[in-house]
């Protein structure tokens, strides 16, 4: 179901949106919901991403230094 949405926006913005549309074969209503719709949908894949970061970010690595033997001359090679 669709909702009408009243904005209100300057003069030359409103003529230059309507231009645009003209060009696009489309109406300035159409234009807007398009581009709410990809800015929707891109906030929507970076909270995504969030959640899978926290997710394995969350994971406890244990790393055991301890064990590891390193070489001066192995860590300074050039």
């Amino acid at each position: 179901m669709k909702r009408n949405i009243t904005i209100s926006l300057e003069e030359e913005l409103a003529k230059e949106a309507k231009i645009l549309a003209a060009q696009k074969d489309t109406s300035v209503s159409q234009l807007l919901a398009d581009y709410l719709e990809s800015i929707l949908k891109s906030e929507k894949k970076n909270e995504e991403a969030k959640e899978d970061f926290f997710k394995l970010t969350r994971k406890k690595y244990f790393l055991n230094y301890s064990k590891r033997q390193f070489q001066r001359d192995v860590l300074h090679e050039r």
